[in-house]
């Protein structure tokens, strides 16, 4: 029985590439989307083993896992940059 991860990327991925770093060396399953606008990733699901070492990364908070959030509409991107940035100055001020 082939198995299949559970992470994906919302369409809020800024396209920053962190996810893809963090992604094991042998398992290799975070893509660029080739052609998106955006410069987007995706996750191969059937190669994904699910170490989750790509969420804590994601600055826009665009990686989730379905087994304990289900398929959500993407509410992170740009905009959680934005509030990021807005914390930022505060601890600066």
């Amino acid at each position: 029985m082939a198995r299949s991860g559970h992470f994906y990327i919302d369409e809020t991925c800024i396209g920053c590439g962190a996810c893809e770093h963090a992604c094991p060396g042998k398992v290799d399953a975070i893509y660029a989307v080739a052609g998106d606008f955006l410069g987007r990733f995706a996750i191969v699901l059937d190669d994904c083993i699910d170490c989750g070492k790509c969420v804590p990364l994601c600055p826009a908070a665009s990686i989730h896992d379905a087994r304990s959030e289900g398929v959500i509409e993407g509410s992170g991107g740009y905009t959680r940059i934005k509030e990021l940035q807005a914390w930022a100055r505060e601890r600066a001020e």
